[in-house]
């Protein structure tokens, strides 16, 4: 009979430590930080472990707690019809990360995994920048030594971006860049975001781009200058005009005095005696009465149409000479 309740003991035992439950189930820390973890049961265990890694750490049984140190350390946090211990990693390592499980004498291991991660730094390059308004300008994000690979992002006046991140392993650590094109249109607060799990809100580093607007030039200014340039322009082209008439004038004029010149000067070159030459004397005998006549007259060769009346028609009056014999 003994034996009988002593078996029926150990199987309600086992049934109900088996209900164990870990929480959370994925933890991810900074290196240097504590890690937390929660086991709880519906009955009092009699003998509960932790590992980490495999390791056993910590023991828990009803004489008290069991390979306890500094980093590692149990607390009791049971309340009627919770029974409750969370388990505790001080100062975490790299080493630290992996699966930490929690178990009851008799029922299966309740399992978790624990990653430790690494804070770097970030930082925007260039700093601040003042630009012209519609003018195009880059930001570039660095960050520096981060464990797992960070995601990267940026923020312009609260206003989300995402961008393609490129990184490179330095040792067993992470250096990523994202760069974002902005086009100034107005002033505005730029922010790089970097965020891995264990931060429960991103890291950043906050720029400010100053936009300056182009002055605007005054509309009577640029009627007066318009005015001023167009009043120039038109006298020159008039002094240009008038210059270009007096300058063919007098070389019109200068044409005609050659021509007159060379009109006298020719004139000048013909002797008298060729305009003597240029008649003919003809000569007749007539005879009257006993008497002889001799008619003389003078023709211009210049035009030899013979007129009535003895005259010839190029415009001068022949004379007849009378000869008395």
């Amino acid at each position: 009979m003994y034996v009988f309740r002593l078996g029926l003991f150990l199987l309600v035992t086992t049934v109900t430590s088996s209900q164990a439950q870990l929480q959370p189930l994925n933890a991810a820390v900074l290196r240097g930080s504590k890690a937390q973890f929660n086991c709880s049961t519906n009955q009092p265990p009699s003998t509960m472990t932790w590992t980490v890694n495999g390791r056993l750490v910590i023991s828990i049984s009803a004489s008290g707690v069991l390979n306890s140190t500094d980093r590692v350390s149990v607390t009791n946090f049971t309340k009627p019809g919770d029974y409750r211990w969370e388990f505790s990693i001080s100062n975490v390592q790299r080493d630290d990360a992996g699966e930490v499980t929690c178990q009851v004498l008799g029922g299966a291991a309740s399992k978790a995994t624990l990653s430790v991660q690494e804070r770097g730094s970030v930082g925007i390059i260039g700093g601040n920048q003042t630009k012209t308004e519609g003018a195009q300008t880059a930001f570039q994000c660095q960050a520096v030594g981060w464990f797992p690979e960070p995601n990267v992002s940026w923020s312009v006046d609260g206003v989300a971006y995402s961008c393609n991140t490129s990184s490179v392993t330095q040792g067993n650590l992470f250096n990523s860049s994202c760069t974002l094109p902005v086009t100034a249109v107005k002033s505005s607060s730029v922010q790089c975001l970097v965020k891995i799990p264990a931060l429960s809100t991103p890291d950043s580093s906050t720029v400010f781009l100053t936009v300056v607007k182009l002055a605007k030039i005054d509309q009577t200014v640029l009627i007066a200058v318009t005015v001023a340039f167009s009043a120039a322009a038109l006298l020159f082209l008039i002094i240009y005009g008038i210059f270009f008439f007096c300058k063919r004038r007098k070389k019109k004029s200068s044409y005609q005095e050659e021509l007159r010149r060379a009109r006298i000067q020719s004139q000048n070159r013909t002797p008298a005696t060729e305009n003597v030459r240029g008649r003919d004397n003809r000569g007749h005998r007539d005879r009257h009465d006993g008497h002889t006549t001799d008619r003389v007259w003078y023709t211009n060769h210049s035009n030899k149409h013979q007129m009535p009346g003895d005259f010839f028609d190029d415009g001068h009056s022949n004379h007849s000479h009378m000869t008395m014999l």
